[in-house]
């Protein structure tokens, strides 16, 4: 199994990067081109 997926933090909306094969996995925050974090407008409800 190989997974790979962008996760947004609800709270202050920053992506993080989730790559998951076989009994591993890992979760980094999603970066631009000049090294800062990717961040999607918070949808309020």
């Amino acid at each position: 199994m190989k997974d790979m997926e962008i996760w947004v933090d609800k709270e202050t909306g920053v992506n993080y990067v989730f790559h998951a094969s076989g009994y591993s996995g890992g979760m980094a925050p999603l970066l631009d081109r000049d090294g800062k974090p990717v961040i999607s407008p918070i949808m309020n409800r």
